[in-house]
Protein backbone atom coordinates (compact mmCIF):
# COMPACT_ATOMS: atom_id res chain seq x y z
CA UNK A 1 0.00 0.00 0.00
CA UNK A 2 1.36 3.41 -0.99
CA UNK A 3 1.49 6.04 1.76
CA UNK A 4 2.05 9.58 0.55
CA UNK A 5 5.08 11.21 2.16
CA UNK A 6 4.96 14.43 4.15
CA UNK A 7 6.70 16.18 1.25
CA UNK A 8 3.71 15.44 -0.98
CA UNK A 9 1.17 16.52 1.64
CA UNK A 10 3.06 19.74 2.33
CA UNK A 11 2.55 20.89 -1.27
CA UNK A 12 -1.23 20.78 -1.01
CA UNK A 13 -3.13 24.05 -0.59
CA UNK A 14 -4.58 24.71 2.86
CA UNK A 15 -7.93 26.52 2.95
CA UNK A 16 -9.19 28.90 5.64
CA UNK A 17 -12.62 30.07 6.75
CA UNK A 18 -13.55 32.87 7.24
CA UNK A 19 -10.08 33.77 5.91
CA UNK A 20 -6.40 33.33 6.57
CA UNK A 21 -5.55 35.32 9.73
CA UNK A 22 -2.49 37.52 9.99
CA UNK A 23 -1.67 35.89 13.33
CA UNK A 24 -2.62 32.35 14.29
CA UNK A 25 -4.05 32.04 17.79
CA UNK A 26 -6.57 29.75 19.44
CA UNK A 27 -7.82 28.35 22.71
CA UNK A 28 -9.52 25.08 21.75
CA UNK A 29 -8.62 22.84 18.82
CA UNK A 30 -10.55 19.99 17.27
CA UNK A 31 -8.73 17.81 14.77
CA UNK A 32 -11.19 16.21 12.36
CA UNK A 33 -14.52 17.90 13.20
CA UNK A 34 -16.40 15.93 10.51
CA UNK A 35 -20.06 17.01 10.64
CA UNK A 36 -19.07 19.69 13.15
CA UNK A 37 -21.40 18.66 15.99
CA UNK A 38 -18.77 19.10 18.68
CA UNK A 39 -17.02 22.05 17.04
CA UNK A 40 -20.25 24.06 16.87
CA UNK A 41 -21.28 23.06 20.38
CA UNK A 42 -18.03 24.14 22.02
CA UNK A 43 -18.00 27.42 20.07
CA UNK A 44 -21.50 28.17 21.37
CA UNK A 45 -20.55 27.21 24.93
CA UNK A 46 -17.39 29.35 24.87
CA UNK A 47 -18.12 32.56 22.94
CA UNK A 48 -15.07 34.23 24.53
CA UNK A 49 -12.67 31.56 23.20
CA UNK A 50 -11.25 31.02 19.72
CA UNK A 51 -12.12 27.53 18.51
CA UNK A 52 -10.02 26.07 15.72
CA UNK A 53 -11.04 23.12 13.57
CA UNK A 54 -8.74 21.33 11.11
CA UNK A 55 -10.60 19.08 8.69
CA UNK A 56 -8.80 16.84 6.20
CA UNK A 57 -11.80 16.24 3.92
CA UNK A 58 -12.53 19.08 1.51
CA UNK A 59 -16.19 18.12 1.03
CA UNK A 60 -16.72 18.07 4.80
CA UNK A 61 -14.94 21.43 5.06
CA UNK A 62 -17.33 23.03 2.57
CA UNK A 63 -20.35 21.46 4.30
CA UNK A 64 -19.22 22.88 7.65
CA UNK A 65 -19.09 26.48 6.43
CA UNK A 66 -22.87 27.00 6.04
CA UNK A 67 -23.47 25.35 9.42
CA UNK A 68 -21.11 27.88 11.03
CA UNK A 69 -22.72 30.76 9.14
CA UNK A 70 -26.27 29.74 10.05
CA UNK A 71 -25.36 29.83 13.74
CA UNK A 72 -23.52 33.14 13.30
CA UNK A 73 -20.46 31.86 15.12
CA UNK A 74 -17.65 34.37 14.78
CA UNK A 75 -15.21 32.57 17.11
CA UNK A 76 -14.38 29.65 14.79
CA UNK A 77 -11.34 29.39 12.55
CA UNK A 78 -11.70 26.45 10.16
CA UNK A 79 -8.82 25.01 8.17
CA UNK A 80 -8.95 22.38 5.45
CA UNK A 81 -5.76 20.37 5.24
CA UNK A 82 -3.60 17.81 6.97
CA UNK A 83 -3.21 18.63 10.67
CA UNK A 84 0.30 17.13 10.64
CA UNK A 85 1.28 19.89 8.20
CA UNK A 86 -0.99 22.77 9.25
CA UNK A 87 -0.29 22.77 12.99
CA UNK A 88 3.50 23.19 12.94
CA UNK A 89 3.32 25.49 9.92
CA UNK A 90 0.89 28.03 11.35
CA UNK A 91 0.59 27.64 15.13
CA UNK A 92 3.34 28.23 17.69
CA UNK A 93 3.93 25.73 20.47
CA UNK A 94 1.86 26.25 23.59
CA UNK A 95 -1.14 27.70 21.72
CA UNK A 96 -4.08 25.62 22.96
CA UNK A 97 -5.63 24.90 26.36
CA UNK A 98 -7.62 21.95 25.04
CA UNK A 99 -7.19 19.68 22.00
CA UNK A 100 -9.88 17.17 20.97
CA UNK A 101 -9.48 14.28 18.52
CA UNK A 102 -12.83 12.51 18.58
CA UNK A 103 -13.40 9.19 16.81
CA UNK A 104 -10.57 9.30 14.27
CA UNK A 105 -10.66 6.60 11.62
CA UNK A 106 -9.33 3.49 13.45
CA UNK A 107 -7.94 1.83 10.29
CA UNK A 108 -8.60 -1.57 11.90
CA UNK A 109 -6.54 -3.81 9.59
CA UNK A 110 -2.91 -4.39 10.59
CA UNK A 111 -1.67 -3.27 7.18
CA UNK A 112 -3.50 0.05 7.63
CA UNK A 113 -1.93 0.92 11.01
CA UNK A 114 0.59 3.34 9.40
CA UNK A 115 -2.38 5.44 8.26
CA UNK A 116 -3.69 5.99 11.78
CA UNK A 117 -3.61 9.57 13.00
CA UNK A 118 -2.73 9.18 16.67
CA UNK A 119 0.83 7.95 16.28
CA UNK A 120 3.53 8.70 18.83
CA UNK A 121 4.85 11.43 16.53
CA UNK A 122 1.48 13.13 16.12
CA UNK A 123 0.65 12.90 19.84
CA UNK A 124 4.04 14.50 20.56
CA UNK A 125 3.14 17.31 18.15
CA UNK A 126 -0.20 17.83 19.91
CA UNK A 127 1.56 17.88 23.28
CA UNK A 128 3.85 20.62 21.97
CA UNK A 129 0.79 22.61 20.87
CA UNK A 130 -0.68 22.51 24.40
CA UNK A 131 -0.17 25.17 27.04
CA UNK A 132 1.21 24.03 30.42
CA UNK A 133 -1.53 21.99 32.14
CA UNK A 134 -3.41 21.86 28.84
CA UNK A 135 -5.31 18.71 27.94
CA UNK A 136 -5.56 16.31 25.01
CA UNK A 137 -8.88 14.49 24.88
CA UNK A 138 -9.72 11.71 22.48
CA UNK A 139 -12.34 9.00 22.07
CA UNK A 140 -12.98 5.88 20.00
CA UNK A 141 -15.41 2.98 19.87
CA UNK A 142 -12.69 0.54 18.72
CA UNK A 143 -10.89 -1.17 21.60
CA UNK A 144 -7.62 -2.01 19.76
CA UNK A 145 -7.32 1.61 18.67
CA UNK A 146 -7.97 2.86 22.22
CA UNK A 147 -5.26 0.60 23.61
CA UNK A 148 -2.87 1.68 20.86
CA UNK A 149 -3.45 5.39 21.62
CA UNK A 150 -2.86 4.87 25.36
CA UNK A 151 0.43 3.10 24.61
CA UNK A 152 1.51 5.84 22.20
CA UNK A 153 0.64 8.65 24.59
CA UNK A 154 2.61 6.82 27.30
CA UNK A 155 5.68 7.21 25.11
CA UNK A 156 5.29 11.02 25.13
CA UNK A 157 6.96 12.17 28.33
CA UNK A 158 5.19 15.54 28.42
CA UNK A 159 1.77 13.92 28.92
CA UNK A 160 0.18 12.32 31.96
CA UNK A 161 -2.79 9.95 31.58
CA UNK A 162 -5.71 11.18 33.68
CA UNK A 163 -7.58 7.88 33.33
CA UNK A 164 -7.03 4.28 34.46
CA UNK A 165 -6.28 4.01 31.54
CA UNK A 166 -9.61 5.33 30.22
CA UNK A 167 -11.62 8.26 31.50
CA UNK A 168 -15.25 7.84 32.54
CA UNK A 169 -17.82 9.38 32.52
CA UNK A 170 -17.80 11.57 29.44
CA UNK A 171 -19.88 14.23 31.23
CA UNK A 172 -16.75 15.15 33.18
CA UNK A 173 -14.84 15.96 29.99
CA UNK A 174 -14.72 19.77 29.56
CA UNK A 175 -17.30 21.15 27.10
CA UNK A 176 -18.15 17.64 25.94
CA UNK A 177 -21.29 17.02 23.96
CA UNK A 178 -21.83 13.61 22.27
CA UNK A 179 -21.74 13.76 18.48
CA UNK A 180 -24.43 12.40 16.18
CA UNK A 181 -22.38 9.30 15.41
CA UNK A 182 -21.47 8.67 19.03
CA UNK A 183 -25.14 8.64 19.97
CA UNK A 184 -25.84 6.32 17.05
CA UNK A 185 -23.08 3.91 18.11
CA UNK A 186 -24.22 3.95 21.72
CA UNK A 187 -27.68 3.06 20.49
CA UNK A 188 -26.13 0.03 18.82
CA UNK A 189 -24.61 -1.03 22.14
CA UNK A 190 -21.03 -0.14 21.33
CA UNK A 191 -18.65 0.75 24.17
CA UNK A 192 -16.95 4.15 23.98
CA UNK A 193 -13.41 4.66 25.26
CA UNK A 194 -12.51 8.18 26.39
CA UNK A 195 -8.91 9.22 27.00
CA UNK A 196 -7.69 12.35 28.75
CA UNK A 197 -4.05 13.41 28.93
CA UNK A 198 -2.62 16.46 30.69
CA UNK A 199 0.57 18.29 29.82
CA UNK A 200 3.04 18.58 32.66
Amino acid sequence: MKIFPVEFESRKEILFFPGKPERFVGDILEVGPGRGDFLLSVAEQCPDKIVVGIELGRIRYYKLIPRIERRRLSNILLLQGNARIALPRFFPGGTFEKIYVLFPDPWPKNRHVPLRLMSVEFIALLADMLRPNGELLTATDFWPYASWVVDNAGAVGALRNMGSPFFVPSKEIPYYNPTFYEQKWRGQGRAIYYMRFRKA
